[in-house]
């Protein structure tokens, strides 16, 4: 089954999920960052970065060249094991470009979880483009 685990517990990743893409779409840093553990490590195409200090630098020069970005995700699986859990999801994304080109990608995230202090965050995110429409 492609969704296990406690209904409170996947409905708070689903939330997650969420807010990451909504700070994603209005280029909000500070809630982006509250999405990740202390540690947290993002890998895959796009680049490589671990702690928020690295997220934040990331976060930047990709928001360099990005003036305007729509993030869509959907997901495809939880599962979620005590305070651990695991996900995959896919995203749609349409980005304008600072030089006036644009790009549609459709993308995958395969994640890792923790619930911190009873919040869930992603410990690592690895992304892959799995398609340019």
């Amino acid at each position: 089954m492609a969704f296990t685990g406690p209904r409170e517990a996947m409905q708070d990743i689903r939330d997650l999920h969420e807010t990451y893409s909504d700070a994603v779409v209005r280029q909000d840093l500070e809630t982006y960052l509250a999405c990740w553990s202390e540690d947290g490590r993002r890998t895959g195409a796009g680049g490589e970065c671990s702690g928020k200090a690295e997220l934040r630098s990331h976060w930047t020069g990709v928001f360099g060249a990005i003036e305007q970005m729509a993030f869509f995700p959907q997901l495809a699986s939880i599962t979620v094991d005590g305070h651990r859990a695991a996900a995959r999801s896919y995203c749609l994304e349409f980005m304008k470009l600072r030089d006036g080109s644009s790009r549609q990608v459709v993308g995958e995230y395969t994640d890792e979880l923790v619930s911190v202090d009873g919040d869930w965050v992603f410990s690592h995110r690895h992304y892959q483009v799995i398609m340019t429409p």
